[in-house]
Formats: structure tokens, sequence, C-alpha cells
């Protein structure tokens, strides 16, 4: 260790003509000449205590070559002058300028190996002392860690071992100082530098002697993932951007390679990888964006599977999850919650609420809860039919009708600010058209909507008929086509039937049924054609006696008619008054029919004649012909048909009016 010796001029010499000056360096009480010079600065290598002297002399009368370095002492030459005691006329400031030099040398370290794996949390870097320290009394000697090329400071301690929290390039000094001189306080942790304290120091071009091996033991730490932080989640039900950003800086030691992974859920099943922080996803849920600083020559990545291997099977490869693979995995890294709004399903205990011809409550409950972002709002929308023609809105999955028909009801979930509900006229804006402004329906705005929703049909309804010919008379062959179309459409829910029913006179007595509305009767008189929508499983229709049962006993049996059955029938119906054909001379058959073998005619006769009457069978041959006495106003008349094996149709004549009859059995 060199150390610069460098004296100041207090008093100026006189230095007469002849005479000469000289610096005179000596060691020690004995002032053993080391050196001499022309100026007051000398470099001596040993730690001592030197003084710088002046000396002015004549050379013709004082020979310095009697001067030996390392043995001649300042007491020797000062002998020899006037002022010692001497002859010769020269001065020696005896006392000169005394310096003492003091041992310091922070000593050197060395880096048992300049690579440590990172293990992940805590990694413990050593060095090894190769050449002591040297402390002069009242120096003190501690180790000091600083991380990267700056030389930052981060801590000190005792002994030439720390414990690191991160990757990075890491340096081990050794620092002998005196504590009355180099005040420790100055340095701040992670901010004051090496470099700073040295250029403090004289070896560094300061004033305080102390000594730092700058050099130190230098340690790569690696390699570190650092850490995330999640940016953003953009995005809607179906697809969500997800971006991190760095939170604290990665160290990539030279041969290893920084990835992005994306894992889902709390398994940490990754689902792909990237070289940016930035993965798009179509499903909700939580997902984790990682960095991987990794050596391809040592870890596979193409032992991963999507979707089945998870970050902590590869943690379990790497030495800071157990294993033996140097590489780091930032494990937690930045989370997501990729939550769009969803509607979830809805479900309703019974698909057909049965009409009671006022009004039916219809629920649904949740199968699948929706998720609702804050911000959000949740409501529920009653649509009619397979245009989803909204109806009504409402907190609830709760709904009052007053007509029956298909229903739907669906689950909203939307951002108010976003989502303007004024633009829904009820009645005529759909649940397609809402669709069609959101995000899943092709538009812009982020709502969800359950477009499927909860069918309910409320129902059976027979709707209505109308009476083509509400007012028709029998033709000449004594029969009248009844038809009716269709006013209101019928509900006929899955699983029910439709069936046509003619019934006669004002106690609706049942006379017929058919697929179609329409009837050919043979009589005058009141005639209804009704409409009926059952399910066979809960309406027999065999109780009814035809000519017998009546529609209001049929109706006394449904919910419409305060029964139990559901099933729905147009009582009012199509109403039909059936006038008989009057005669030229004057008769009017009211009715005709056949029983047990006798035919009935009712007639109205304006006066009192006598008429012929013919039966004919379906082959036309007469089995009946005679005059019959007619009084004027009501007449029966009885025929009696005395055949063997008699039909079940004939055609009866009377005045030129025929008409076909059908056995009652």
């Amino acid at each position: 260790m060199e150390v610069t010796l460098a004296a100041e001029v207090a008093s100026a010499p006189y230095i007469p003509e002849g005479y000469q000056q000289l610096y005179v360096l000596t060691k020690g009480e004995s002032l053993v000449i080391e050196q001499v010079g022309g100026e007051p600065i000398f470099t001596v290598e040993d730690n001592g205590t030197y003084t710088i002297h002046t000396l002015v002399y004549d050379p013709n009368t004082l020979d310095l070559s009697i001067v030996v370095p390392g043995e001649t002492t300042g007491f020797d030459v000062n002998g020899l002058l006037i002022q010692g005691g001497g002859s010769i006329c020269a001065a020696l400031d005896v006392a000169g300028a005394p310096f003492t030099v003091v041992g310091v040398s922070a000593g050197t370290l060395n880096a048992p190996s300049s690579f440590v794996c990172f293990s992940g949390s805590e990694t413990t870097i050593t060095a090894e002392v190769v050449e002591p320290a040297s402390l002069p009394a009242g120096y003190s000697h501690i180790y000091v860690l600083t991380s990267g090329d700056e030389l930052v400071i981060q801590g000190v301690s005792s002994t030439p071992s720390f414990d690191v929290s991160s990757g990075g390039i890491y340096t081990i000094h050794s620092l002998v100082y005196d504590t009355s001189t180099l005040d420790l306080g100055i340095v701040e942790l992670g901010v004051t530098t090496g470099f700073d304290v040295n250029g403090l120091l004289i070896q560094g071009g300061g004033q305080i002697c102390a000594s730092l091996d700058v050099a130190g033991a230098r340690f790569i730490v690696g390699p570190d993932a650092g850490t995330l932080v999640s940016v953003s989640t953009s995005g809607c039900t179906g697809s969500f951007m997800l971006e991190a950003g760095t939170e604290r800086e990665p160290f990539i030691p030279e041969g290893y390679t920084q990835l992005f992974v994306l894992t889902e859920g709390s398994n940490l099943v990754i689902q792909a990888v990237a070289e940016n922080p930035m993965f798009e996803v179509t499903n909700t849920g939580t997902y984790t964006i990682h960095s991987l600083v990794y050596d391809p020559l040592t870890l596979d990545l193409g032992i991963v599977e999507f979707g089945v291997t998870t970050g902590v099977d590869v943690n379990g490869l790497l030495i800071q999850g157990g294993g033996s693979i140097c590489a780091s995995l930032d494990v937690a890294g930045a989370v997501f919650e990729a939550s769009g709004p969803i509607a979830g399903t809805l479900n309703s205990e019974s698909a057909l609420v049965c009409f009671d011809g006022s009004s039916v409550s219809l629920d649904a409950q949740h199968a699948d809860e929706p998720v609702v972002p804050a911000g959000y709002s949740v409501l529920y929308v009653l649509t009619q039919g397979d245009g989803l023609v909204i109806q009504q809105v409402g907190a609830e999955p709760t709904f009052e009708v007053d007509m029956p028909g298909n229903y739907t009801i669906h689950t909203l979930v939307y951002d108010a600010n976003t989502l303007d509900l004024s633009i829904v006229v009820p009645g005529v804006t759909t649940g397609i058209d809402v669709n069609g402004l959101l995000v899943q329906g092709g538009g812009s705005i982020c709502a969800a909507l359950d477009v499927a929703g909860s069918k309910i049909s409320v129902g059976p309804s027979a709707g209505t008929l109308v009476a083509d010919n509400p007012s028709p008379m029998l033709d000449g062959m004594g029969s009248a086509m009844l038809q009716a179309s269709v006013g209101e459409d019928p509900v006929v829910p899955e699983g029910f039937s439709l069936i046509y029913v003619l019934t006669s006179g004002d106690d609706l007595v049942i006379q017929n049924v058919n697929a179609t509305p329409m009837f050919e009767v043979t009589t005058s008189g009141k005639y209804t054609i009704h409409t009926l929508v059952y399910d066979t499983l809960t309406l027999d229709l065999g109780i009814v006696e035809v000519g017998v049962t009546t529609g209001v006993d049929v109706n006394g049996l449904l919910v419409q008619g305060g029964g139990s059955i559901c099933a729905a029938l147009d009582v009012a119906g199509a109403v039909f008054d059936v006038s008989a054909a009057m005669s030229r001379s004057g008769i009017e058959i009211i009715n005709v029919w056949y029983h047990a073998g006798i035919i009935y005619a009712e007639i109205e006769a304006s006066k009192p004649m006598l008429t012929p009457l013919q039966v004919f069978n379906p082959g036309g041959l007469e089995v009946v012909t005679r005059r019959e006495s007619i009084s004027q106003g009501y007449n029966l008349l009885e025929v009696t048909l005395a055949v063997e094996n008699p039909s079940s149709l004939y055609f009866v004549k009377i005045e030129n009016q025929v008409f076909k009859i059908m056995k009652d059995w």
C-alpha cells in the first residue's frame, strides 16, 4: 500500500548565496533518513511515524554522500552542524512535519461460485476471504452487500454472508474504517452506492482514512421471474382481454429466456403461453398470468399439455418448488377475474299452466344463477310467442297474464348507463330486438339476456268460431250444412288434441263431434259448433252420450267451468238457427227423426190438408207410401216401418220436401 506524505512551508527558510535547500524524510523517533528530495512530498509503503525536514546547506561544506538511507539519522546530520554542536554552517529543521502512517487494508474476497441459482425466496450467498483485512487500533471491519454494476448498497453484516430475496448481480465487499471519521449513518440502503462511499476515502480521492475492497466477490443470483400486476381486464361476455404489467423487474441471466404463462382457476391449469403478458380468453373465470424465466436446455416446455398441466406441476420441477431445475416461476402472478354479465338460466316447475279463463300466475326459478358485475342490475322479461314480443318486465321472475298463449320468462343482466330500457315498447319490441343490441347478439352493448329463457304455455284455449251462415235453411233433400271459421286461434299445448262439437238447443245437447268445424243437420232448430281442446289422458270423451250429455255437463268438468280437468271449451261457439223449407202448400217440416223402427215428423201447416208421405231406403226403394191428413198448426206424424232388417238410413219425402234421417240406436 502506497501512502503519499506532503508537507507545507509554515515559515519560509533563508537561503544565503551558495546554499541549497533539500527536504529529508525520516522515520521513527530516531529520525532514520529514508529519502531526500527537492519537494516536501514523499511516498511510503510501510506503516510508522515519519517526519519531513527542511535542510539548508552549502554543498562545499556538507557532503551528503555520507548519508546512508536507512542507517544515517537526522540526529547524525544535525550533530555535524553548528546548531547541533558541530562545525558545519547549515540549518536542519529537526522537529520538521511529523506524520503517522497507519496500515488500513480491507483485504480481498472471492466468490466460490459466480452463479447461484435463485431459490424463489431467500437465497444465501457467502464470500471466501482470500487476503485478510488489516485493522489498526480503533478501526472496525464490516462486510457490505451491493447490487448491480452500480454497486447500490443493500445491507451490511459482520460476516461475508447475505440472504437475498431477488435475483440479480450482487457483490460482497470488505470495509475497514474508523467510526470517528466515517459515519455510516450517511448510507441510505437502496440508494447510496459503493462508489459514493469509496469517493469519501483517500483511496477514492477523498480525505477519510479507510479501506474498501471495491472489486469484492461478485455473484450472479438467478434467474428471477420478477412479479407481475394486473393492468386491465377488458371485454364482455364471450371475449376478455387480460393484460399484466411488471411490478418487480425480472432478472434474466445469459442463456435464459422469459415467457409468460396463462393459467385458469385455483389449480393453475395452464391454458396458453406468450412472449408478452397479454391474453384473450373466451370464458369467464379466474385467470393468472405468470412470468417464467428458464433455460431451454434444462426445462423442456414440450411436457406442457394445455388444459391439463398446471403451474404447480411446472413449479415442482424447479429448485424453488423442490425440484432440480434452475428456473424461476412467479407462482402468485397477476390475478384476473374475467366476469362479464351472465344471465344464467331459468326453469319452471311446469311447462303448462292451465288457463282458468281469467288470469294465471307464471313463475320461474334459477337453474344457473346470474353473474352480476358491479354497476349491473337484474331484470326479468316476459315475452309472448315465437317472436318473443315483450309483454312485461319485473324485478322477480313472476308475472300475471290474462290471456292464453306461449310465454317465455327471460333474465336480463344490464348496465343502465349503457342499455336504455325506455326503448322497449311492450307489445311491439321483441327480445330479439334487445338481443341484437348486445355484444352476444352482434351489437356493442355489454349485457346478458337469457334468450332461451323458461318457456311456459298458458292454455289450452279453444279460441272462437264464427258461423259462415248463421241462418241456413234445410234444402230440398231435408238437410243443411253448418260450417264455421276460426275467429280467434286456439292454443293447443303439446300433448293436447282439438275437436269440434255440435250441440243443439239452448241446453247444448251434444249431437256430434268432428275433426273440422263442419256438420250436416236434417232438422231445423238452434245449433252450436264448439271448439274443444283437451288431453285424452285427463278427459275421457267416452262419458259423452250423444243426445243426452250437454256442453254444460262437459264444461262443468273443466277448470274453466269449476272442475279440475285442464281443457278448454268454447261454450259460446258459433250459433246457427236452421229453418225448415216451406212447401207451396204451406207445410213446414220442423223436425224428422227415426227411432226404434218408427219415423217421427213434426209438421207445421198453415191450413188443413191431405198430403202424400213417402219413405225410401238407401237404394231408392219405396218402403212406405200413404196420404196423411194434416190439421192446421202443429202435427206429429208417426210412420211404422213394417220391414225386416230395417236400414239405418232413410229418406222421407213430404210434399216434395226430402229429408235424410239416421237411425237413433
